[in-house]
């Protein structure tokens, strides 16, 4: 089977060039952010993790910045994920993350390795320490955000880079603030503005050392023309496709 025919039998989240010229055809495409993110200087031979991996785009990122070992994690049963009560009713299925990301890693001769893990499952004891931590749109899907990011806590023994989407109406009040049901559809748990994501990172143990303005986000090619001038007022005024990123180290464990 032709390349672009293997491409195009998946369904993509992720916008990644797995060849020259050639990208998988996702609705996300991080590029632009990944060169606005909070990186630490260097990631030479990091051993590093990305929550939520999807298709796997961070992982085969960090990769691409030097990092010695990368271990990608996703629930990849639905039933398993953090749900509205009403949608806990739909039937059970594999998510698409498996495949695609082994036809991504396998065209970019890439060394990650998926595994099934929920972040409320973090133990060093079972997947060790990481020098780097990517949790990218992952908080916004959780019921528990601070409960998540105690747990990445629990693995990160160097630097946490939190990429989450941001809402810019709540952007103009002083306030640390999430709103509940972000997208008002019930595919997000929460929207915070930056103050609410630094206020999280804090009160879960973490201390904040980089933060960026508001990000716009980028569709892929997988958006098509309809979509995108559905979305294009919500763009354009802020309400949708903003996001932030903040780099943060983990507070050492208090005495008891």
């Amino acid at each position: 089977m032709k390349l672009e025919d293997r491409i195009a039998a998946l369904d993509w989240w992720h916008t990644i060039e797995v060849a020259p010229g050639v990208v998988t055809p996702g609705g996300w495409d991080l590029r632009p952010t990944a060169e606005r993110m909070p990186w630490p200087p260097s990631m030479a031979g990091l051993r590093c993790l990305d929550i939520g991996t999807m298709d796997g785009f961070w992982a085969f990122e960090l990769e691409r910045r030097g990092a010695g070992e990368v271990v990608a994690i996703d629930v990849l049963d639905a039933a398993r994920l953090d749900r509205f009560a009403p949608d806990r009713a739909r039937r059970a299925h594999r998510r698409p993350s498996e495949r695609n990301f082994a036809l991504a890693a396998e065209l970019l001769g890439s060394r990650a390795e998926l595994r099934d893990l929920s972040v409320y499952d973090l133990d060093a004891a079972a997947t060790g320490e990481f020098d780097v931590v990517v949790m990218g749109y992952v908080l916004q899907m959780l019921r528990d955000p601070l409960r998540g990011l105690e747990a990445v806590r629990r693995v990160c023994r160097g630097q946490l880079i939190l990429l989450d989407t941001v809402s810019r109406p709540l952007e103009l009040l002083q306030a640390p603030l999430a709103r509940l049901d972000g997208r008002r559809d019930g595919s997000e748990w929460f929207v915070f503005n930056r103050r609410g994501l630094r206020k999280a990172l804090e009160l879960a143990g973490w201390a904040v050392e980089l933060a960026t303005p508001v990000l716009r986000d980028h569709a892929g090619p997988g958006v098509g023309r309809r979509e995108r001038a559905l979305t294009l007022p919500m763009r354009a005024l802020g309400v949708r496709g903003r996001s932030a990123a903040m780099r943060a180290r983990p507070l050492p464990e208090s005495p008891h």
